[in-house]
Order: C-alpha cells, then sequence, then structure tokens
C-alpha cells in the first residue's frame, strides 16, 4: 500500500506538477518525497530520465519572479540523480544525455562574494555565476561537488568526493581529490583487424 501511494505522488509528464517544468519529458520521473522545487518552468527534464528521492532542483531563488528564458537547469535524457543531490543554478547548468549521479552531489554554477567584512557571507551580492556543462554519459559519484564555471568532458568518471572546480576536463577522463584533477583518460578503443 505505502509503495502504491509514493507511487501515486511522483511527478511526470501527467500530472500538475509536471506540466509546470519548462519541459517534462515522456517516461521520467521525480521520486516521492521530492526535494525543493524552485524555478519550475525554467528547468528542463528530458525523456526517460530518474530523479530519485529529496533530489532538489532550484533555478534561481526561491520565490523570485525569472521571467521567460533559457532553462537554467537543463537534464538530457535518460538521465539519474541519486538520491539527496542537488542541483543550485542562477544562470546554467547543462547535463548531456545519460549523465548519472549517485548520491548526495551537488552541482551549483554560482559562489557569494565573501570579501565585504561588515556584511554577512549569505547577504553579499551579485553572486559569482559561471555556467556549469556535464557531458554526456558521465557519471559522478557519491558525495562529488561540481562548482561552478566546471565543464567536464563526455563520457568521464568524477570519483566520490571529488571537488571539481573551475576549468575545462576533456572527455573520458576520471576526475579525483580536493580540488579534483584529471588522474587518467582513456583511449579510444580500437578495433581490430
Amino acid at each position: 500500500m505505502a509503495r502504491k501511494l509514493r507511487d501515486g505522488a511522483a511527478i511526470t509528464a501527467d500530472t500538475h506538477e509536471g506540466r509546470r517544468f519548462g519541459a517534462f519529458g515522456p517516461g521520467s520521473a521525480l521520486a516521492f518525497p521530492q526535494g525543493t522545487l524552485t524555478g519550475l518552468d525554467r528547468i528542463k527534464v528530458g525523456s526517460g530520465c530518474i530523479v530519485n528521492e529529496h533530489t532538489v532542483l532550484s533555478a534561481g531563488l526561491p520565490g523570485a519572479d525569472l521571467g521567460s528564458g533559457a532553462p537554467m537547469i537543463e537534464i538530457g535524457d535518460r538521465c539519474v540523480l541519486g538520491r539527496n543531490a542537488e542541483i543550485l543554478a542562477m544562470h546554467s547548468v547543462v547535463l548531456g544525455e545519460d549523465v548519472w549521479t549517485a548520491s548526495r552531489v551537488t552541482i551549483v554554477d554560482h559562489h557569494h562574494r565573501h570579501d565585504l567584512t561588515d556584511v554577512p557571507v549569505a547577504a553579499q551580492w551579485p553572486l559569482h555565476v559561471q555556467a556549469v556543462t556535464v557531458g554526456s554519459g558521465t557519471v559522478i559519484s557519491t558525495g562529488a561537488v561540481v562548482l561552478a564555471g566546471a565543464h567536464i568532458g563526455e563520457n568521464s568518471m568524477v570519483a566520490s568526493g571529488a571537488q571539481v572546480r573551475a576549468g575545462i576536463y576533456p572527455p573520458n577522463s576520471v576526475l579525483a581529490g580536493v580540488p579534483a584533477r584529471v588522474i587518467r583518460t582513456h583511449a579510444p578503443q580500437r578495433e581490430a583487424l
């Protein structure tokens, strides 16, 4: 009975909540209970995606009028977001197709200023904002953090607990550490003659 209720509370393309998104592909679902969801009209979810319990998708500030425009969060087809994942966008976070994250992954495209000594850090504006992209086929492991300005190439692996800072990371890479660095890049396989 509990599973039936939980499944019935999922957000899909056919639900009222699903229709509030900028786009919500068929076969996608946000599992119940959902985490915080803000700026839905500026969030695009592709087809066949699974967004697990307690995942936060936040475009802009809660309650802010974002107006119309390009998606601030764009999730490609067949992506999977693990439990307690967070995507926080003030400008642009784009996940390619077939991106999978484990639990407790955070992806954020902004940082607070912190140089004004007489103002609490959380109240220091403007934010430092840089777009984030995660290439198709990439896996981001448990507890990893992807920060503003990071551009991860396709078919890469981000290790558990890694902190990926601003930069361009090549495709087919393994990123690990704090700060993350490329520890291996896989060469394309040659076909046997």
